[in-house]
């Protein structure tokens, strides 16, 4: 394959990227609501820690632990800004 034909795969991937962090986003919007409704703070620490430790412990490379904990912890922030 050329560089032509992976950058197609990279634009693919990202397309799928874009479409799981977005539906990624729309649960958590219903779990901002069930939030809302139990009074609960939309900051959940621990289970953030959870995410974050999980996920690092997936990668098989290229990417690092630390990188995609890095990562998630952005996608954790946004998603929270839309819980509220």
């Amino acid at each position: 394959m050329n560089i032509s034909d992976w950058r197609k795969n990279i634009d693919a991937l990202e397309d799928d990227l874009v479409e799981l962090l977005n539906k990624r986003a729309s649960y958590a919007i219903e779990i901002g609501n069930i939030k809302k409704k139990e009074g609960l703070p939309v900051l959940d620490q621990a289970r953030e820690e959870e995410i974050l430790d999980r996920v690092s412990k997936k990668t098989k490379g290229p990417f690092s632990s630390m990188a995609i904990r890095e990562i998630f912890k952005k996608v954790i922030e946004e998603t929270r800004k839309i819980e509220e």
